[in-house]
């Protein structure tokens, strides 16, 4: 009887703290001025998995890059994101950075920002609006992911859909190890932008470059698949959306940890009495 006893009060507390934990958790990596290329950023063995990958610009003209993996028909989403916090969330659409993908068949696509939508993360306390949400189906190989600023800010780039943590990665740079470490780095990163001193690449530089490593593999360069200037209208769907008010939308969140002792402990008072009465019956 102890046994079960233990077993349901495992059970329910496991439920308590899933239900803590966000949605849609991304293991994090951070991205340094060092890789400012994809071949130099971090090597995603599984393009699927979930990573959000942090970074900062000091200037424009930045870059930043990194590789994930692919199987044939595997689910595509890419998603690019800045934090909700001045001054990020008070540039223009035409200051903020855009994507350049490199698919494995060397075709380029140039994602810009279509649209505007605000994310409140309540297991860190931290908030973002993205920008940019690709959605599709890969192809076998290698993706070459860049980000190019255009104005000084801060960003994430969000890829994958399956909750794996500690997945090892190539190339990922000073990764931190422990929970706490990560904690801190991210609080730092979303409260405080800190400045490198290193100088940044141009983005001529960098799309040389990864023109040059795709001359080696094909004879023929192949047509981009999207013009990489701006598009000068945007569906009414990808419209700015209203915003509620930081304060306001805090407010309504409940306090999950009260509302999930409560709930154990509604649940355990017939769990005991159950208990009791088969001790009874089974003395």
């Amino acid at each position: 009887m102890r046994r079960l006893f233990l077993f349901f009060s495992a059970t329910i507390l496991f439920l308590g703290v899933a239900s803590l934990n966000p949605a849609h958790a991304h293991d994090p990596l951070f991205l340094t001025a060092e890789q400012s290329t994809p071949e130099r950023g971090p090597y995603l063995p599984d393009g699927t998995i979930s990573f959000a990958l942090y970074g900062e610009f000091t200037e424009a003209g930045g870059t930043r890059g990194f590789q994930a993996m692919f199987q044939e028909g595997d689910y595509f989403q890419l998603e690019l994101l800045i934090p909700a916090r001045a001054p990020e969330e008070n540039l223009g659409e035409d200051q903020l950075p855009y994507l350049l993908v490199v698919k494995p068949d060397s075709t380029r696509e140039a994602l810009y920002p279509s649209i505007r939508t605000r994310f409140d993360e309540p297991f860190t306390n931290t908030s973002y609006y993205t920008f940019i949400k690709e959605q599709g189906t890969a192809t076998e190989g290698v993706y070459d992911i860049t980000v190019i600023s255009r104005q000084a800010a801060r960003f994430t780039v969000a890829i994958g859909f399956q909750e794996q943590f500690g997945t090892t990665v190539e190339r990922a740079g000073d990764r931190s190890s422990a929970f706490g470490e990560t904690r801190d780095r991210l609080e730092e990163w979303y409260n405080e932008p800190m400045t490198t001193g290193i100088e940044e690449s141009s983005p001529d530089e960098v799309i040389d470059e990864q023109q040059s490593n795709q001359q080696e593999d094909t004879a023929v360069q192949s047509t981009p698949a999207q013009s990489t200037s701006p598009a000068t209208q945007q569906d009414s769907d990808h419209t700015e959306e209203q915003v509620p008010n930081e304060k306001s939308s805090q407010s309504k969140q409940p306090n999950r940890a009260i509302w999930i002792i409560v709930l154990i402990a509604v649940i355990m008072i017939p769990v005991g009495l159950v208990i009791r009465r088969i001790r009874k019956v089974n003395p």
